[in-house]
């Protein structure tokens, strides 16, 4: 029964592998994949841009402290500092907001709003089949 039971599970690997259509990926998801590699490879990871933001923070309250030697003027400058950098955040992503917006009554459009290489391939992968 056993000798059974081993000669079946070849078998039965054998049917599943075969059950499964095998599809291999388009050029598009080669395409759509190197562009999300790429993407990655150039974003800024989180714990560094933290440590970028403190590092920011505490040497604009380290200069002031030693210029002024005052603990409450350090606190407000500090936290002008941050302030700052919140509303040129927000300011550069209504930027590429309105840039994006001004690229699609362009009639760029059609590439999202991306612009050089890029846009050539999310161009070039319209004309694809599926």
């Amino acid at each position: 029964m056993r000798a059974a039971a081993l000669a079946a599970e070849p078998a039965a690997a054998s049917a599943q592998r075969t059950a499964r259509p095998m599809s291999r990926p388009t050029r598009s998801q080669h395409e759509l994949h190197d562009l999300t590699r790429q993407t990655r490879r150039t974003a800024l990871n989180f714990m560094i841009f933290c440590r970028l933001l403190a590092l920011l923070l505490c040497g604009t309250a380290a200069t002031v402290y030693f210029a002024s030697q005052s603990i409450r003027l350090t606190v407000v400058a500090t936290l002008g500092c941050s302030l700052l950098l919140q509303m040129v955040y927000f300011a550069s992503v209504l930027f590429l907001i309105w840039r994006s917006s001004c690229a699609g009554k362009a009639g760029q459009g059609k590439t999202h709003g991306l612009s050089g290489p890029t846009a050539t391939k999310v161009a070039s992968l319209r004309h694809l089949p599926r």
